[in-house]
């Protein structure tokens, strides 16, 4: 039930809010509306509120008011450059400590944000992911060799995050933290628990700093360190760093040796560790996070898996270890699995957007700079765009019809616009790739028990997923 509101005005012969939002009921003095929302579990709240409150509602946290909005037309309307910019929640900002210069966390009016993203642009072309190609072959592969001699459940979300790191280390830094076919790699690398626990402290609910300071300084101290440390990681890598001269220079040699082709300067060495560790944590965690997804929804639908399969017949003769980088575009069926998945479970949970000057969203007000919350997991589920069914996993959706073409803004799993993932293409390309070969090599054996729970550190993903494989050779 939401709160009242008594501010209206007549609009076209209708009475609209146009100042009151509506809120949850149980906002606190002080604190606000801390007790709305799960604080391990904020953005499925958030959509689980718009169930009784509708697609738009505000939340309260001390002063502060943020605007939340679950619908896809509403989302289409926050799109707009010229009259929205990005807007940096508390998670992205904790992040900040990582780096300042960091493409996530960088405002896009700051010139090291435009240098560095004109500078790393070129490494995403098709002739760079290319090259990128045989690589994740590689990771992948040794990968599949490990899971062949293993009879016991795996963890399926912490070999996900061992595998996507290797492969962006490799792919974009000439770096390796393990060969993946050794025994040892099964358990999350150290630098992944790092790297978690960084996520998980951006991730801390207002709630928690607001009812107990001594745990937050505690917890800040032990953030402090882990920064360091991964701080120094990525120092080094930037020491170990060498010219490749048999080919393409992958994104550490391109940010170390090539020049802004606007100002003519390098990148200072600074501006180079933080996107080496934005691309180490963020390029890894949102891939694995999906990859997750997928083997959690495929193991309980041997039919799209045998559909994919069929795809992989037809595309590479019966073995997808010969697949060209060509070859994974023509996987068609098996990329809309991927879409679909982050259809259900985007990368991350939304974004936040504010508006240049006031205006009117939804019929509300919004003030000039105001947080707006888009919550992608209300919008990709809004079931006026996607059906009745829209809770559930369909590939089918994903078919080209023009006849059913869907308002951008109801799909946005990687951000919109100037600030949109840079590495986009890199990420589907790797996860279509890895899932070709997992599916053609092993058959899923699903917990029964299991009920899905979801993580949110900045990304989502499955908690406590654990799965059997049976090899099919």
């Amino acid at each position: 039930m939401s709160l009242p509101c008594t501010t209206l005005t007549e609009i076209e012969g209708r009475c609209r809010v146009v100042s009151e939002l509506p809120g949850p009921w149980g906002r606190l003095p002080m604190l606000g509306d801390v007790l709305a929302l799960n604080p391990r579990k904020p953005v499925q709240s958030m959509a689980k509120l718009s169930e009784s409150i509708g697609p738009i509602y505000e939340l309260r946290f001390g002063p502060k008011r943020m605007v939340i909005i679950n619908g896809a037309e509403l989302a289409d309307t926050v799109q707009s450059d010229s009259q929205w910019e990005k807007a940096f929640g508390p998670p992205i900002r904790r992040l900040r400590m990582l780096g300042s210069s960091g493409l996530i966390v960088a405002s896009t009016n700051d010139p090291q944000w435009g240098a560095a993203h004109r500078v790393l642009m070129p490494g995403f072309t098709r002739e760079s992911m290319r090259l990128y190609h045989p690589v994740m072959t590689d990771v992948v592969s040794e990968l599949i060799r490990r899971w062949g001699r293993c009879s016991d459940p795996i963890d399926v979300a912490g070999d996900m995050n061992t595998v996507t790191l290797e492969i962006m280390a490799r792919a974009g830094f000439g770096y390796s933290f393990a060969n993946l076919d050794e025994p040892s790699a099964g358990t999350n690398m150290p630098v992944v628990n790092l790297m978690l626990d960084v996520l998980r402290y951006a991730s801390r609910p207002v709630s928690i700093e607001l009812l107990d300071a001594t745990i937050g300084r505690a917890a800040r101290r032990r953030n402090q360190l882990n920064v360091a440390e991964l701080q120094r990681l990525a120092e080094d890598m930037i020491d170990e760093c060498r010219p490749d001269v048999a080919g393409a220079p992958d994104l550490l040699q391109r940010m170390m040796e090539t020049s802004d082709p606007e100002t003519r300067q390098p990148l200072a060495r600074s501006v180079v560790r933080d996107q080496v560790l934005t691309f180490l944590i963020a390029g890894h965690e949102t891939s694995a996070g999906t990859l997750t997804f997928a083997l959690h929804l495929l193991s309980h639908r041997p039919d799209v898996v045998k559909r994919v399969r069929q795809e992989i017949d037809t595309i590479t003769g019966g073995d997808p270890t010969t697949l060209a980088y060509e070859q994974v575009a023509k996987l068609r069926y098996l990329r809309r699995v991927v879409d679909e998945t982050l259809r259900l479970w985007p990368v991350a949970g939304g974004f936040f957007r504010r508006p240049k000057q006031d205006t009117e969203l939804g019929g509300y007000t919004v003030r000039r700079g105001e947080w707006v919350y888009v919550n992608l997991i209300g919008v990709h589920r809004d079931k006026h765009i996607w059906g009745s069914d829209a809770d559930q996993f369909d590939p089918e959706r994903f078919v080209r019809d023009p006849s059913q073409e869907r308002q951008p803004g109801a799909y946005k799993p990687f951000g919109i616009g100037l600030r949109s993932c840079i590495g986009r293409q890199f990420a589907l390309h790797e996860i279509v790739l890895t899932l070709a070969h997992i599916l053609y090599a092993f058959d899923l054996e699903p917990d029964l028990k299991y009920r899905l729970a979801v993580d949110e550190l900045v990304t989502l993903k499955p908690a406590g997923l654990r799965m059997r494989l049976r090899s099919r050779s």
